[in-house]
């Protein structure tokens, strides 16, 4: 039997470049470990890494730091805002490159660490799927259910990956540059970037082989126990969220139903043990004699922080287990359109997801203080003066990860989104109230002020999934809708000096939507850089 080599780890670099060194490695990277048999290919399809977690102890077999996938993304939207006087007296004036990333600068943007984020990552995937794909009927054989699972798995993970790098990489018009599709394993061989239109129809028919796959193997029902290994509804999911960001309402609505009757869970958050609050630090708010005057109450969900991304695993909701390390959570506090948003005395995903007051801890020696002698922290009143409500408030749920799996809330807001622009807004307010009964504390609230309507719809969307989801939200209705949306915010030209003041526009033709290749990658792809990142 022939042996085969197949690679699950390389850098961005390795995958799309000539270099061949790579050749020589084996799964385990032991030196003596090779593929031969279906279960093999059964199992590396079966690995958590490729969804939840970026690292596999392999001792343990426990996963640790899930990968940072899109973050790139989330200073860019109008759902943050860093203004300039939390910049340079508080949070971020230690911390440029977010600053710099916040003012669209391109030169940041295009450095090797953000690189690692996405780009290498998703790029790594994608060559393990073609491996498993290539060689899936090279290897000794067991059944043909487990062939058809895994090729389906495979065709899935692909498509999935590549969806990822089309709406980070790519601006949303179908003649536009594309990010090509690597079908193959061959070492050296880059892909062309093709058309917008291009990729996706490779991503659809993927989906659609995926699918054929997984139906034939009896995977048709939804995994609960095993739910980072792709089923139909995962693929339906997954379909939903694609057609919904190229504006096929129709497609959208068929494949979030489809999902929702396999799998249509809502965990109830105000009846949810895990997510009890415990206060563990208070912050003094001082009056311009010295006086405490109010008192910031800082709460944390320990039993979830405690379980790290544990927790993500056993999340009910999720038809897949993906999720990104919020690394620039704590940095990128909330805009005031975002807070506004919010019924922040009755949402219990403000409550208990926005209560860490994330960007104010990490201003510490500068915006607050410590009393030496009660060992007491304080904001002088000078200090307060610069604080915008706002300020104090980012995403916090899961010890700092974000959800990127599709979710059963996520089909339920594409399902009403979709059925609110066909007109059916009692439909889409009735769905609204499924999804708003278990994320507030009565149904009072959870019912108030609900229409149905195309913006009730995107509004409750950019509170389920937050200030991170919000970029690519904003390029789709710009694409699909010409929503006409701008991102507008006052920056600082010197990050240092606060009369260098300068207002920034991004229009929603701007074509720095699509984000900037990192620059040696692009120079040895031969691919041109992104327009306005040049």
């Amino acid at each position: 039997m022939k042996k085969i080599y197949v690679i699950i780890a390389l850098l961005g670099t390795m995958i799309l470049g000539a270099c061949s060194d790579f050749l020589d490695e084996t799964t385990d990277k032991s030196g003596s470990a090779y593929i031969y048999h279906m279960d093999q290919l059964y199992g590396l399809m079966g690995s958590i890494d490729l969804y939840l977690f970026e690292n596999i102890d392999s001792d343990t077999g426990e996963g640790s730091s899930s990968g940072a996938y899109l973050t790139e993304a989330l200073p860019l939207s109008d759902a943050v805002e860093l203004s300039p006087e939390f910049y340079v007296y508080g949070l971020l004036s230690g911390e440029p490159t977010t600053y710099e990333a916040y003012c669209w600068q391109g030169e940041t943007l295009m450095t090797s660490d953000w690189m690692l984020w996405t780009w290498t990552p998703v790029w790594e995937r994608i060559y393990r799927f073609n491996t498993v794909l290539e060689y899936l009927d090279e290897v000794v054989q067991t059944t043909a259910a487990v062939h058809d699972q895994v090729e389906g798995e495979a065709r899935f993970g692909r498509a999935y990956y590549h969806f990822m790098l089309l709406t980070q990489y790519c601006l949303w018009d179908e003649d536009k540059p594309g990010i090509g599709y690597r079908d193959n394993a061959k070492a050296g061989e880059i892909p062309g970037r093709e058309t917008v239109g291009y990729t996706l129809e490779h991503i659809y028919e993927d989906l659609r082989l995926a699918e054929e796959a997984l139906t034939r193997a009896g995977r048709t029902t939804f995994d609960q126990t095993r739910n980072f290994r792709p089923t139909v509804p995962t693929v339906q999911a997954f379909r939903a969220r694609v057609a919904l960001y190229r504006g096929n309402y129709e497609l959208a609505l068929a494949n979030a139903t489809e999902a929702l009757k396999a799998h249509n869970v809502l965990v109830d958050f105000k009846n949810e043990p895990e997510y009890e609050l415990e206060e563990w630090s208070w912050i003094s708010v001082l009056d311009e004699e010295g006086e405490p005057v109010d008192e910031i109450v800082i709460s944390s969900m320990f039993e979830l922080d405690d379980m790290d991304v544990e927790a993500v695993a056993k999340y009910e909701e999720l038809y897949l287990p993906n999720v990104s390390w919020e690394g620039l959570g704590g940095t990128c506090p909330i805009s005031e359109s975002f807070y506004e948003l919010w019924d922040r005395e009755n949402d219990a995903r403000w409550i208990y997801f926005y209560s860490s007051c994330t960007p104010l801890l990490m201003a510490y020696a500068n915006l607050v203080e410590l009393d030496p002698e009660t060992w007491t922290e304080y904001i002088t009143h000078e200090n307060w003066q610069r604080l915008k409500p706002w300020n104090l408030y980012s995403y916090s749920r899961f010890a700092g990860n974000s959800l990127i799996g599709m979710t059963t809330a996520e089909m339920y807001l594409i399902k009403a989104e979709c059925e609110a622009r066909s007109g059916n807004t009692g439909a889409a307010a009735e769905t609204l109230r499924t999804l708003r009964y278990t994320r507030f504390m009565d149904e009072v609230s959870a019912e108030a002020g609900v229409t149905g309507s195309v913006q009730d719809v995107l509004d409750e969307r950019l509170r389920e999934m937050g200030a991170f989801w919000r970029f690519y939200d904003v390029k789709r209705l710009n694409g699909a809708e010409d929503a006409g949306i701008y991102v507008r915010r006052e920056i600082l030209t010197d990050p240092a000096d606060l009369s260098t003041r300068t207002q920034l526009e991004i229009a929603p033709d701007d074509p720095r939507w699509a984000l900037p290749f990192y620059s040696f990658e692009a120079e040895m792809m031969g691919w041109e850089q992104n327009e306005g990142w040049r």
